[in-house]
């Protein structure tokens, strides 16, 4: 088991994809949970709310990107080629029982992978055949975790009761694809839901049991709009957009306290202009924010709205701006479910470390509220794994037996919350 295990993250490490085009690892995730002998699997735009869709690549990337490639299937993929990406699989036992959600983000980072000796990809053969993009944060390690849990509910289908939906999630990076997913007709009435991450600063061999710390955080681009004219000539004439994203820039970065929680801003890409000698007509700014809660990141959101509004009347300008991405906070922490499951999983002789804090977003906060808010128990783990560099560095690597971990507390967790008398 092991063995396929790191097989199948190979794989899917190898064909790693951004936000909204994961094309041939949702294709191929539709081909491993079909093998399985699973039915109900769901794809394309009925899984998603199409007016909570961020951060969507522009048409012609998309066209690009599908026509670059030649992938058959059996099953119509037009809907996944138009960018509607990611899978829910359903397993129903026919017995009664409690549902049971997991989620397995699968989309990779926008970045080149190392091609350094020392990189274990590399050296071994599994490197990512497109140079745009890289499983730099473990979701190659997730979404394997999640195609084997498929298959192990499928052995025991009959030992279980109950129902049991398999979300592989795109977009997470950039907080793009919780939101759409979690709102569809999909997502309903789950008991119990199931989150985890790879990583995230614990050692191998510890699982970390409800995981806190999870920043709201809204992504946003801003546009600045001008007008053009000759830097010499005539330069009472243009309307300098560069120079409001500067102004934008140095007063954004003068927002991020506030006395009720950490509070985050970032302004992370800056561009403008054309040319040295002309005033730039346009210039763009790509930030975030980040709040301990949904109190603190809506302040700053709104303050940054007031902040980019003033500098686009101070140099006479029109302005936009769009939300790129978006993840809440954990509103209600199931503090007395993190108990119960780290009990569990102790007996079980598993090294756990309770609530572990996260110090980043993650928009799998959308399930856990929404199971939450309708009486459900929810929780998400860190599997701890060594790193041969940090999460989002082109030369990140995790401990492959970190996969099996993950894989072994899902099962004690199903196993549990069936023979206990709770499904």
């Amino acid at each position: 088991m092991e063995k396929d295990l790191i097989e199948t993250r190979r794989f899917y490490h190898k064909i790693a994809e951004p936000a909204w085009m994961e094309f041939k690892t949702t294709i191929n995730i539709i081909k491993d949970l079909r093998s399985l002998g699973i039915e109900n699997i769901s794809y394309g735009r009925k899984i998603h709310r199409e007016d909570l869709i961020f951060g969507r690549p522009s048409n012609e990337k998309i066209k690009a990107y599908k026509e670059s490639f030649d992938l058959e299937a059996d099953f119509d993929t037009k809907e996944i080629l138009e960018g509607y990406t990611g899978v829910i699989a359903e397993i129903d036992t026919q017995k009664p029982g409690k549902t049971f959600g997991f989620r397995f983000d699968i989309d990779a980072m926008p970045i080149r992978e190392s091609q350094s000796v020392t990189h274990k990809p590399f050296k071994e053969g599994f490197i990512s055949e497109n140079p745009f993009a890289m499983h730099a944060c473990g979701h190659d390690g997730h979404l394997s975790i999640g195609i084997f849990l498929a298959k192990w509910i499928m052995e025991n289908k009959e030992k279980l009761t109950g129902k049991y939906i398999l979300i592989f999630q795109p977009g997470e990076e950039g907080l793009h694809g919780g939101k759409s997913i979690s709102e569809s007709k999909y997502i309903q009435d789950i008991d119990y839901f199931f989150g985890a991450h790879i990583g995230m600063g614990l050692p191998s061999g510890k699982v970390g049991v409800g995981t806190t710390g999870f920043l709201a955080s809204t992504k946003l681009d801003v546009i600045f709009r001008g007008h053009a004219s000759h830097a010499s000539a005539l330069p009472e004439e243009g309307k300098n957009a560069n120079l409001a994203a500067a102004s934008a820039l140095l007063n954004l970065e003068t927002l991020a306290k506030h006395s009720k929680g950490m509070a985050r801003i970032n302004v992370g890409v800056i561009r403008g202009g054309t040319a040295r000698n002309a005033i730039s007509d346009e210039a763009m700014l790509k930030m975030e924010t980040r709040g301990a809660s949904h109190e603190v990141n809506d302040f700053l959101v709104k303050r940054s709205g007031e902040v980019i509004k003033g500098s686009a009347i101070q140099y006479d300008l029109d302005y936009e701006i769009k939300i790129a991405g978006q993840a809440p906070s954990i509103d209600q922490a199931n503090y007395k479910f993190y108990d119960e499951i780290d009990s569990l999983l102790k007996t079980k002789g598993f090294d756990t470390i309770k609530s572990p804090d996260f110090k980043a977003s993650e928009d799998v906060c959308y399930f856990i509220n929404k199971v939450n808010e309708k009486g459900g128990s929810a929780i998400h783990f860190i599997f701890g794994s060594d790193l041969k560099a940090g999460h989002h560095n082109t030369a990140f690597d995790f401990d492959e037996k970190t996969l099996t971990t993950g894989l072994n507390v899902f099962k004690e967790c199903i196993l549990y919350l069936n023979k206990n008398g709770k499904s």
